[in-house]
Protein backbone atom coordinates (compact mmCIF):
# COMPACT_ATOMS: atom_id res chain seq x y z
CA UNK A 1 0.00 0.00 0.00
CA UNK A 2 1.23 3.89 -0.66
CA UNK A 3 1.84 5.83 1.56
CA UNK A 4 0.57 9.56 0.83
CA UNK A 5 -0.54 12.79 2.43
CA UNK A 6 -4.34 12.24 2.17
CA UNK A 7 -3.60 8.86 4.01
CA UNK A 8 -1.39 10.09 6.60
CA UNK A 9 -3.28 8.69 9.06
CA UNK A 10 -2.59 5.06 7.44
CA UNK A 11 1.48 5.97 7.83
CA UNK A 12 0.19 7.00 11.53
CA UNK A 13 -1.02 3.61 12.01
CA UNK A 14 1.98 1.77 10.76
CA UNK A 15 4.29 4.33 12.87
CA UNK A 16 2.30 3.71 15.43
CA UNK A 17 2.83 0.14 16.13
CA UNK A 18 6.97 0.22 15.53
CA UNK A 19 9.46 0.63 18.43
CA UNK A 20 11.18 3.18 16.84
CA UNK A 21 8.23 4.88 15.09
CA UNK A 22 8.59 7.78 16.66
CA UNK A 23 12.17 8.60 15.25
CA UNK A 24 10.41 7.73 11.89
CA UNK A 25 7.32 10.51 12.46
CA UNK A 26 10.23 13.12 13.67
CA UNK A 27 12.09 12.42 10.41
CA UNK A 28 9.26 12.69 8.40
CA UNK A 29 7.88 15.85 10.39
CA UNK A 30 11.35 17.64 9.58
CA UNK A 31 10.86 16.87 6.26
CA UNK A 32 7.15 17.96 5.58
CA UNK A 33 7.99 21.85 6.47
CA UNK A 34 11.71 21.79 4.76
CA UNK A 35 12.77 24.53 2.30
CA UNK A 36 15.32 25.39 0.09
CA UNK A 37 18.34 25.62 2.55
CA UNK A 38 17.42 22.88 4.27
CA UNK A 39 17.22 20.62 1.20
CA UNK A 40 21.28 22.20 0.54
CA UNK A 41 22.27 21.25 4.18
CA UNK A 42 20.67 17.63 4.05
CA UNK A 43 22.61 16.99 0.31
CA UNK A 44 25.93 18.15 1.69
CA UNK A 45 25.74 15.32 3.94
CA UNK A 46 24.78 12.62 1.57
CA UNK A 47 27.10 9.61 2.09
CA UNK A 48 27.51 8.40 -1.21
CA UNK A 49 26.55 6.14 -3.09
CA UNK A 50 29.15 3.42 -2.43
CA UNK A 51 28.16 3.35 1.37
CA UNK A 52 24.39 4.42 0.56
CA UNK A 53 24.32 1.20 -1.78
CA UNK A 54 25.25 -0.86 1.27
CA UNK A 55 22.99 0.09 3.67
CA UNK A 56 20.20 -0.02 0.70
CA UNK A 57 21.21 -4.10 0.92
CA UNK A 58 20.67 -4.58 3.86
CA UNK A 59 17.27 -2.64 4.62
CA UNK A 60 16.13 -4.67 1.52
CA UNK A 61 16.90 -7.91 3.25
CA UNK A 62 15.37 -6.45 7.11
CA UNK A 63 12.50 -5.17 4.83
CA UNK A 64 11.84 -8.49 3.53
CA UNK A 65 11.15 -10.07 7.02
CA UNK A 66 8.39 -7.75 7.92
CA UNK A 67 5.04 -9.17 7.89
CA UNK A 68 2.51 -6.53 5.30
CA UNK A 69 -0.62 -6.90 5.71
CA UNK A 70 -0.88 -8.34 1.92
CA UNK A 71 1.40 -11.78 2.78
CA UNK A 72 -0.49 -12.12 5.99
CA UNK A 73 -4.52 -11.71 5.01
CA UNK A 74 -4.68 -15.12 3.72
CA UNK A 75 -3.98 -16.09 7.16
CA UNK A 76 -6.83 -14.32 8.71
CA UNK A 77 -9.56 -17.11 8.76
CA UNK A 78 -6.98 -19.46 10.25
CA UNK A 79 -6.09 -17.06 12.93
CA UNK A 80 -9.42 -16.59 14.34
CA UNK A 81 -9.63 -21.19 14.38
CA UNK A 82 -6.52 -21.35 15.45
CA UNK A 83 -7.55 -18.09 18.67
CA UNK A 84 -10.94 -20.27 19.33
CA UNK A 85 -9.78 -23.92 18.99
CA UNK A 86 -6.40 -23.81 20.92
CA UNK A 87 -6.31 -20.46 22.66
CA UNK A 88 -2.92 -19.84 20.97
CA UNK A 89 -2.72 -15.97 19.54
CA UNK A 90 0.57 -16.75 16.91
CA UNK A 91 -1.30 -15.95 13.64
CA UNK A 92 -3.24 -12.95 15.58
CA UNK A 93 -0.45 -11.38 16.64
CA UNK A 94 1.13 -11.54 13.13
CA UNK A 95 -2.10 -9.98 12.13
CA UNK A 96 -2.38 -7.10 14.58
CA UNK A 97 2.06 -6.26 13.57
CA UNK A 98 1.47 -6.62 9.68
CA UNK A 99 1.85 -3.47 8.06
CA UNK A 100 0.29 -1.77 5.62
CA UNK A 101 3.26 -0.74 4.02
CA UNK A 102 7.21 -0.80 3.22
CA UNK A 103 10.17 0.94 3.16
CA UNK A 104 9.46 1.39 -0.46
CA UNK A 105 6.20 3.08 0.14
CA UNK A 106 8.30 5.11 2.82
CA UNK A 107 10.91 6.32 0.27
CA UNK A 108 8.24 7.16 -2.32
CA UNK A 109 5.95 9.32 -0.23
CA UNK A 110 9.55 11.40 1.05
CA UNK A 111 10.10 11.67 -2.85
CA UNK A 112 6.92 12.28 -4.21
CA UNK A 113 4.64 13.47 -1.44
CA UNK A 114 6.51 15.35 1.60
CA UNK A 115 8.99 16.78 -1.67
CA UNK A 116 6.44 17.30 -4.44
CA UNK A 117 7.87 21.05 -4.63
CA UNK A 118 10.90 20.04 -5.88
CA UNK A 119 10.01 18.62 -9.06
CA UNK A 120 10.60 19.86 -12.43
CA UNK A 121 7.83 18.86 -14.87
CA UNK A 122 8.22 19.38 -18.77
CA UNK A 123 4.93 17.41 -20.35
CA UNK A 124 4.94 14.13 -19.57
CA UNK A 125 8.47 14.12 -18.17
CA UNK A 126 9.39 14.54 -14.53
CA UNK A 127 12.74 15.20 -13.18
CA UNK A 128 13.63 15.72 -9.57
CA UNK A 129 16.26 19.38 -8.76
CA UNK A 130 19.62 17.39 -8.01
CA UNK A 131 19.49 18.71 -4.67
CA UNK A 132 16.72 17.89 -3.78
CA UNK A 133 17.30 14.17 -4.62
CA UNK A 134 20.37 13.94 -2.81
CA UNK A 135 18.62 15.30 0.13
CA UNK A 136 15.74 13.01 -0.47
CA UNK A 137 18.27 10.07 0.01
CA UNK A 138 19.48 11.25 3.32
CA UNK A 139 15.66 12.00 4.63
CA UNK A 140 14.32 8.75 3.34
CA UNK A 141 17.31 6.53 4.98
CA UNK A 142 16.78 8.00 8.06
CA UNK A 143 13.17 7.51 8.06
CA UNK A 144 14.20 3.93 7.32
CA UNK A 145 16.44 3.58 9.90
CA UNK A 146 13.67 3.89 11.90
CA UNK A 147 10.71 2.38 10.06
CA UNK A 148 12.79 -1.18 10.68
CA UNK A 149 13.83 -0.50 14.01
CA UNK A 150 15.44 -3.41 15.82
CA UNK A 151 15.26 -5.40 12.02
CA UNK A 152 18.36 -3.61 11.73
CA UNK A 153 21.70 -4.05 12.50
CA UNK A 154 22.55 -1.30 15.22
CA UNK A 155 25.88 -0.14 13.19
CA UNK A 156 24.11 0.23 10.17
CA UNK A 157 21.22 1.78 11.90
CA UNK A 158 22.99 4.17 13.29
CA UNK A 159 25.27 4.71 10.19
CA UNK A 160 22.02 5.57 7.68
CA UNK A 161 20.73 8.69 9.96
CA UNK A 162 23.63 9.68 11.05
CA UNK A 163 23.61 12.24 7.69
CA UNK A 164 20.40 13.57 8.71
CA UNK A 165 21.87 14.25 12.16
CA UNK A 166 25.15 15.72 10.95
CA UNK A 167 22.96 18.49 8.94
CA UNK A 168 21.99 20.04 12.10
CA UNK A 169 18.79 20.96 11.59
CA UNK A 170 16.77 21.31 13.71
CA UNK A 171 14.54 18.12 14.51
CA UNK A 172 10.32 18.54 14.47
CA UNK A 173 10.11 15.97 17.54
CA UNK A 174 7.36 16.25 20.35
CA UNK A 175 8.55 19.75 21.05
CA UNK A 176 7.93 21.48 17.79
CA UNK A 177 4.15 23.04 17.18
CA UNK A 178 2.08 22.19 14.29
CA UNK A 179 0.76 26.06 14.17
CA UNK A 180 -2.25 25.43 15.15
CA UNK A 181 -2.91 26.33 18.94
CA UNK A 182 -5.93 23.87 19.76
CA UNK A 183 -4.25 20.84 18.02
CA UNK A 184 -0.53 21.45 19.99
CA UNK A 185 -2.81 21.42 23.14
CA UNK A 186 -4.63 18.19 22.15
CA UNK A 187 -1.46 16.06 21.30
CA UNK A 188 0.43 17.98 24.69
CA UNK A 189 -2.40 16.40 26.87
CA UNK A 190 -2.33 13.14 24.49
CA UNK A 191 1.77 13.17 25.38
CA UNK A 192 1.03 13.34 29.07
CA UNK A 193 -1.23 10.37 29.15
CA UNK A 194 -0.36 7.85 32.11
CA UNK A 195 -2.06 4.43 32.92
CA UNK A 196 -4.96 5.79 33.98
CA UNK A 197 -5.46 7.79 30.64
CA UNK A 198 -4.24 4.29 28.77
CA UNK A 199 -6.81 2.54 30.62
CA UNK A 200 -9.64 4.89 29.92
CA UNK A 201 -8.59 4.70 25.90
CA UNK A 202 -8.90 1.14 26.11
CA UNK A 203 -12.10 0.93 27.71
CA UNK A 204 -13.97 3.50 25.68
CA UNK A 205 -12.50 2.03 22.25
CA UNK A 206 -13.58 -1.31 23.91
CA UNK A 207 -17.24 0.10 24.99
CA UNK A 208 -17.64 1.45 21.52
CA UNK A 209 -16.95 -1.16 19.20
CA UNK A 210 -20.16 -1.75 18.18
CA UNK A 211 -19.65 1.49 17.01
CA UNK A 212 -16.56 1.44 14.62
CA UNK A 213 -18.61 1.34 11.53
CA UNK A 214 -19.35 4.78 12.08
CA UNK A 215 -16.10 5.94 12.14
CA UNK A 216 -14.93 5.65 8.50
CA UNK A 217 -17.59 7.03 7.13
CA UNK A 218 -16.88 10.10 9.15
CA UNK A 219 -12.96 9.97 8.34
CA UNK A 220 -13.69 9.79 5.37
CA UNK A 221 -15.36 13.05 5.05
CA UNK A 222 -12.95 14.45 7.41
CA UNK A 223 -10.30 13.77 4.75
CA UNK A 224 -12.24 15.23 1.89
CA UNK A 225 -12.70 18.52 3.86
CA UNK A 226 -9.03 18.54 5.03
CA UNK A 227 -8.44 18.00 1.01
CA UNK A 228 -10.49 20.40 -0.41
CA UNK A 229 -9.35 23.11 2.58
CA UNK A 230 -5.53 22.36 1.32
CA UNK A 231 -5.24 21.25 4.75
CA UNK A 232 -3.29 18.10 3.58
CA UNK A 233 0.28 19.00 5.25
CA UNK A 234 -1.26 20.15 8.05
CA UNK A 235 -3.82 17.39 8.42
CA UNK A 236 -0.42 15.22 7.81
CA UNK A 237 1.55 16.68 10.20
CA UNK A 238 -1.22 16.40 12.71
CA UNK A 239 -0.89 12.18 12.36
CA UNK A 240 2.88 12.14 12.35
CA UNK A 241 2.77 14.07 15.66
CA UNK A 242 0.11 11.96 17.18
CA UNK A 243 2.78 9.22 16.54
CA UNK A 244 4.78 10.63 18.59
CA UNK A 245 2.35 11.66 21.63
CA UNK A 246 0.87 8.12 21.12
CA UNK A 247 3.99 6.48 21.99
CA UNK A 248 5.00 8.99 24.67
CA UNK A 249 2.22 8.35 26.46
CA UNK A 250 2.74 4.57 26.45
CA UNK A 251 0.43 3.32 24.17
CA UNK A 252 1.20 0.12 22.86
CA UNK A 253 1.56 -1.68 19.63
CA UNK A 254 -1.45 -3.62 20.71
CA UNK A 255 -3.51 -0.86 21.56
CA UNK A 256 -3.31 0.42 18.19
CA UNK A 257 -4.02 -2.92 16.93
CA UNK A 258 -7.06 -2.83 18.39
CA UNK A 259 -8.49 0.43 17.70
CA UNK A 260 -6.86 3.29 19.87
CA UNK A 261 -5.33 4.85 17.40
CA UNK A 262 -7.97 4.75 14.95
CA UNK A 263 -10.06 6.73 17.69
CA UNK A 264 -6.94 9.34 18.25
CA UNK A 265 -6.57 9.53 14.61
CA UNK A 266 -9.67 10.76 13.86
CA UNK A 267 -9.73 13.25 16.84
CA UNK A 268 -7.33 14.77 14.91
CA UNK A 269 -8.36 14.97 11.64
CA UNK A 270 -11.34 16.56 13.06
CA UNK A 271 -9.33 18.76 15.43
CA UNK A 272 -7.63 19.91 11.86
CA UNK A 273 -10.61 20.55 9.74
CA UNK A 274 -13.08 21.78 12.89
CA UNK A 275 -14.30 24.72 11.20
CA UNK A 276 -15.98 22.67 8.12
CA UNK A 277 -16.35 19.21 9.68
CA UNK A 278 -20.34 18.53 9.75
CA UNK A 279 -21.27 17.93 13.18
CA UNK A 280 -22.35 14.85 13.16
CA UNK A 281 -19.16 13.56 11.47
CA UNK A 282 -17.62 15.82 14.04
CA UNK A 283 -19.44 14.49 16.80
CA UNK A 284 -18.20 10.85 15.69
CA UNK A 285 -14.44 11.26 15.53
CA UNK A 286 -14.36 13.34 18.70
CA UNK A 287 -16.57 11.35 20.99
CA UNK A 288 -13.74 8.89 22.27
CA UNK A 289 -12.09 11.92 22.98
CA UNK A 290 -14.73 13.14 25.38
CA UNK A 291 -15.48 9.99 26.97
CA UNK A 292 -11.60 9.84 28.30
CA UNK A 293 -11.25 13.67 29.07
CA UNK A 294 -14.48 15.39 29.47
CA UNK A 295 -15.79 18.22 27.40
CA UNK A 296 -12.22 20.11 28.36
CA UNK A 297 -11.71 23.58 26.95
CA UNK A 298 -8.73 22.07 24.87
CA UNK A 299 -10.58 22.40 21.83
CA UNK A 300 -11.14 26.17 22.43
CA UNK A 301 -9.98 28.68 20.11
Amino acid sequence: MPYSLVGGHALGFDLARLARGRQAAAVLRTALTADVADLGAWADQHPGAVARSGWLRVAARADERAATVRSVLPLAGAAVEEAVTTGASTLLRRLETSLLGDTHALDHFVRHELLDWTWIHAGPMSVQDPVASAAADVLSDAAVSGFLGDRLDPGVRRAMVAPFLRADLPTRDETASTGMGRLDRVLGRLADGDEEIRAAWRRVVDENRLRTAEWAPAMHQASWAVSMADRLRLACDAQLAGVIAFQLAGLTARDAAYGVWNAISGVLQAVVIADLLPATASAVLLRPWHLVYGEGPVFGA
